[in-house]
């Protein structure tokens, strides 16, 4: 798996701009679709699967183009499409996505960071999930829980919970400083290391603890 895959994610949130063509056609297409859900004035909730059909359909010249652009001209061609077909391939886990419909006439998607044009594109995280038996071995899981529950973040046996991300890293910051082992450290750098970069979104994070859990 690549480095850059972020397997957290299963919800996101981003913007489309009215008075940008490529993002007012996307935006026409899913506002026309019987198949989504509407979640506020101007906002849309689909499918991942839904979504990979729209620019399949409706977009397959835009995707040609920007595949055989180079890195440093992507500037010149990347659109919502491009930014979304990305997501499609560093998100395994993404299951929805939420559209927003921004009127703002102005907007700039183009930003010069040192003299260098690059692209800011804003990707929130809604929600995500993590699986313990996947991020620790047989071995390091019991000792995983037990931190976790030590922390007063699970109870014993419980096999899933839902936390607000920013809460969870901040109790285990909080118990990390007060039980510095090496064991426990090993635990929660594992939590921190894979969890820092969405803290700032602070997205529902759903933990599993079991193997046996169905969800």
């Amino acid at each position: 798996m690549q480095n850059n895959q972020d397997t957290f994610t299963e919800i996101i949130d981003i913007t489309l701009y009215k008075y940008n063509s490529i993002d007012l056609k996307l935006w026409g297409i899913i506002n026309r679709d019987s198949e989504t859900t509407s979640s506020g004035l101007n906002s849309k909730l689909v499918t991942k699967e839904r979504m990979y059909q729209y620019l399949n359909n409706a977009f397959s010249h835009d995707i040609n183009r920007f595949n055989a652009v180079s890195d440093v001209n992507i500037h010149k061609e990347a659109t919502s499409i491009y930014f979304i077909w990305i997501m499609f391939k560093s998100m395994p886990s993404l299951k929805y996505i939420r559209i927003n419909l921004n009127k703002n006439a102005s907007y700039n998607r183009v930003v010069n960071v040192d003299q260098v044009k690059t692209i800011k594109y804003d990707i929130k995280s809604l929600r995500g999930s993590v699986r313990m038996f996947e991020m620790f071995n047989p071995h390091e899981l019991g000792l995983a829980n037990s931190v976790l529950i030590k922390a007063g973040l699970l109870d014993p046996l419980e096999k899933f919970k839902v936390f607000k991300l920013r809460e969870f890293l901040t109790s285990l910051d909080l118990y990390q400083s007060e039980n510095n082992t090496a064991e426990i450290l090993g635990v929660t750098g594992a939590f921190i290391h894979s969890l820092e970069q969405h803290e700032s979104d602070n997205p529902e994070m759903l933990l599993i603890t079991d193997w046996e859990s169905d969800i």
